[in-house]
């Protein structure tokens, strides 16, 4: 009789101690940080000549210059949320090809941010655009637009907020 009930409180033993490393493990799994990345990027100059600039009917050469861009994604491995940003500014130059009409300097930021509740099973929790540019006419004039554009979904994945906005001005 003695040998059983030490069996059996060693067999206790045993599962208490394989029960503790289980859940060790998970715990460990719970705790595991975030994987993070970010990266920074200067773009070159990049030129195109295929379309009018904006509040203008001709065509304009168009030039992106002194350009960055940052993007950062943080992932979540436990619950498979994911956050992306990704942020962009730079100048521009755009010349009509015909060399008539006003040469516009200016600047632009574009921004673009996605959450998802889990990225594996595509839920998206928010998306957001924003766009902005803004120019100075040689001829005094001014060219600016405003492009803002948002959509969020509930728990339930129903769509709660949807909107687009955008504004333009040609002075």
């Amino acid at each position: 009789m003695d040998t059983t009930l030490h069996r059996t409180t060693l067999m206790l033993w045993v599962l208490v101690l394989a029960a503790g490393l289980v859940l060790t493990a998970a715990g460990t799994a719970w705790a595991q940080p975030p994987i993070v990345s970010t990266e920074v990027t200067r773009f070159p100059t990049e030129s195109f000549s295929d379309e009018p600039t904006l509040c203008q009917d001709e065509l304009y050469t168009t030039t992106f210059s002194k350009g960055m861009a940052v993007e950062h994604v943080t992932y979540f491995p436990e619950t498979g949320a994911l956050h992306f940003h990704e942020w962009s500014h730079g100048k521009i130059v755009a010349v009509p090809l015909d060399g008539t009409g006003p040469s516009y300097k200016g600047n632009f930021r574009f921004g673009h941010s996605e959450n998802f509740r889990n990225f594996e099973r595509g839920e998206l929790q928010t998306h957001t655009y924003l766009n902005r540019f803004v120019a100075h006419g040689s001829d005094g004039s001014r060219a600016f637009i405003k492009e803002h554009e948002h959509i969020t979904f509930n728990a339930n994945g129903v769509k709660t907020v949807d909107f687009e906005t955008t504004r333009m001005v040609c002075t």
